[in-house]
């Protein structure tokens, strides 16, 4: 026989097979890896269970946590999780790309782990070698499904990343909850109720009084200024189609006050941003009610169908007033003046200002006065008449004279009121459920409001000017461009008071509400259910329902992957029945080949023949006559 090539290893099959099958060898060629070197068959085991939960959880780890997020309709970030993906998002995108990278390479070593378990099954069997399969899989038609199937997985391996960061990367989602609570029900008709709230009738005697750690007035004066012109002016704005300011409630309560979008229509805010000492929003939906929860909110909006105050107003210039003017008593200056009203009983007309004798104000030269009245429910109306009279001396002769407004009805209505947390303000709209409305609304709950708004009147005057009179003209000058309205009645002015009046008694009504709820004894015949809802932003991983087919199409090539993994691994068993026979070395891994060793290997030179021990294989059969001498390098 030649000598060997130096540059190559040669082998025939049948040397390597048949000394051991005829039970003898020739001295000249040793064996490599003699059965010494055999891996335990414990160890090989553990492999293998290692590989089958491996591929079991490849498989399923990714639809598990696809269909927990999709059931619980989303999870949440812990608080700190939620300030590092809130504070640092580029950190936290490196890191989901890093994980998505990660679960490819872990899902391509074990395919390729598996694939080599099988190469070990399929060289056990007889008259099968790795050099047989090479060369079927050389020819064309297997070639090109070879191909095909590579390029096949190559392409859904590309597209794992995707789908695991997809799956894993957070972000923001809106969740929804219920909200219940109770408010004060001027429309009860309960015969226990009316008589609480006739017995804690508010009086025109101011008082402070405490509640939930904070003073209140007992009546619609002295500190409420402010906010009754604020609320007065915001109607205004809203009337001539200026929409983009706000007002701000300073006194009812809280902290840096309360922001409206528009007047306060009569309502008392409760819920999260609304008053707390008063909040009744305490149900066991409520997201609120937990601090963990409330910190973890990127934003928030929530809706309750609350009862506020409806106001229809007409107001018209009048040649005559039912005001009238007399010095005062005991006194010897024109500076000041007795200012009072005669309700016109022959038309039907009554005294509504109940302990008001007459206004005490200043002989100046822009002077506003007050008085209101009342006409009894008409055949086919459940509610009363009122009237507002406004009457201006000095200057305010030519630009206000004698206002007469007609308001019809005036009684509770059912809102929808909202809280924006982005902007961070509140804004009502007339609730589609009218029927509470319908009903007779307490009616000292409306006149109090007529004798509160007369002590803004009175306390809104001073030497110069009228506050209210003057925040109509400035915006009627400012805001529409109309600088003769100081000096002449006009029709656009004429709406801006009737704006104004509108606004500072709804005002008048969000407050009057505010003190009957303070009070501590209210029966349960006199509240009413306050529902709604509130919509949030939290962060965590979430699944769009609209997104739900293309969430999942991203996770289909993994699955193909980790499936095949699992059917191959699922072979191997088949194929090697559970013997786990002795192994030496594995003829479809290379560095199996490579780093085989001999004994004695003094003896072993650069070009000899080493034949390579197959265990397992079945002595009694001789060699086959195709088995050719096979060259690698």
């Amino acid at each position: 026989m030649s000598p060997p090539s130096p540059h190559h290893l040669h082998r025939s099959y049948s040397d390597v097979r048949a000394p051991l099958l005829r039970g003898h060898q020739k001295d000249d060629d040793p064996i490599a890896n003699p059965p010494g070197e055999t891996t335990s068959r414990q160890w090989r085991i553990m492999i293998d269970v290692g590989l089958l939960f491996g591929a079991i959880f490849m498989l399923l780890w990714p639809w598990a946590l696809f269909v927990f997020i999709s059931a619980n309709d989303g999870i949440e970030m812990w608080n700190f999780l939620s300030n590092i993906d809130r504070q640092y998002p580029q950190r936290v995108a490196a890191l989901v790309t890093l994980l998505g990278t990660g679960n490819q390479f872990l899902v391509t070593i074990l395919l390729s782990q598996i694939i080599l378990r099988l190469g070990e099954e399929l060289v056990r069997l007889d008259r099968v070698t790795v050099f047989q399969q090479g060369k079927g899989l050389a020819r064309s038609k297997r070639r090109l499904a070879v191909v095909l199937l590579f390029l096949g997985a190559l392409g859904a391996s590309s597209l794992i990343p995707s789908g695991t960061a997809a799956l894993i990367t957070p972000g923001a989602f809106n969740k929804a909850a219920e909200l219940r609570g109770t408010e004060i029900d001027f429309t009860s008709d309960d015969p226990g109720c009316l008589e609480w709230l006739e017995r804690h009738r508010l009086t025109n005697l101011c008082d402070w009084k405490e509640f939930g750690g904070t003073q209140y007035t007992t009546c619609l004066g002295e500190n409420q200024m402010l906010d009754v012109l604020d609320s007065g002016r915001a109607n205004v704005l809203d009337a001539i189609e200026v929409t983009n300011e706000t007002s701000t409630f300073n006194q009812l309560g809280e902290d840096g006050g309360l922001r409206f979008r528009g007047s306060a229509k009569g309502i008392l805010p409760i819920g999260p941003n609304g008053i707390r000492a008063v909040n009744t929003v305490q149900n066991s939906s409520n997201p609120f009610a937990s601090e963990q929860i409330r910190e973890r909110m990127v934003s928030y909006n929530y809706t309750l169908n609350q009862q506020g105050l409806t106001a229809n107003i007409n107001c018209s210039y009048d040649n005559t007033s039912p005001i009238r003017f007399r010095s005062v008593n005991d006194t010897n200056t024109t500076l000041i003046m007795s200012s009072f009203g005669i309700c016109d009983s022959a038309a039907g007309m009554e005294e509504v200002l109940e302990g008001v004798i007459n206004y005490v104000t200043l002989n100046a030269n822009n002077t506003l006065t007050y008085w209101a009245c009342k006409q009894p429910p008409q055949p086919g109306s459940q509610d009363p008449t009122y009237f507002v009279h406004l009457r201006g001396r000095g200057y305010y002769k030519s630009s206000i004279g004698n206002i007469t407004c007609r308001i019809s009805p005036m009684r509770a209505q059912d809102y929808l009121v909202d809280y924006l947390s982005g902007p961070g303000y509140f804004t009502a709209s007339r609730s589609h459920d009218a029927q509470s409305a319908q009903k007779p609304t307490f009616y000292r709950y409306i006149e109090w409001g007529l004798v509160g708004f007369g002590n803004m009147i009175w306390e809104g005057q001073n030497w110069s000017s009228h506050l209210a009179a003057e925040t109509v003209f400035s915006l009627a000058m400012k805001k529409l461009k109309i600088p003769s309205a100081m000096r002449e009645q006009n029709p656009i002015s004429l709406k801006m008071f009737e704006a104004m009046v509108q606004g500072m008694l709804e005002y008048g009504a969000t407050y009057s509400r505010l003190v009957y709820t303070i009070n501590k004894d209210i029966p349960t015949t006199c509240l009413r259910d306050v529902t709604g809802s509130v919509s949030y932003s939290v962060r965590g991983w979430h699944i769009n329902p609209g997104d739900v087919l293309t969430q999942a199409g991203l996770l289909v090539p993994m699955t193909l992957i980790n499936l095949a993994s699992l059917v191959i691994l699922i072979k191997c068993f088949v194929l090697g029945r559970f013997q786990y026979r002795e192994r030496v070395f594995d003829m479809a891994n290379n560095i199996s080949l490579l780093t085989a060793s001999v004994p004695d290997e003094d003896r072993v030179k650069w070009g000899d023949k080493v034949r390579y021990r197959i265990p397992g294989s079945n002595p009694v059969l001789p060699p086959t006559p195709n088995e050719k001498e096979v060259q690698h390098v």
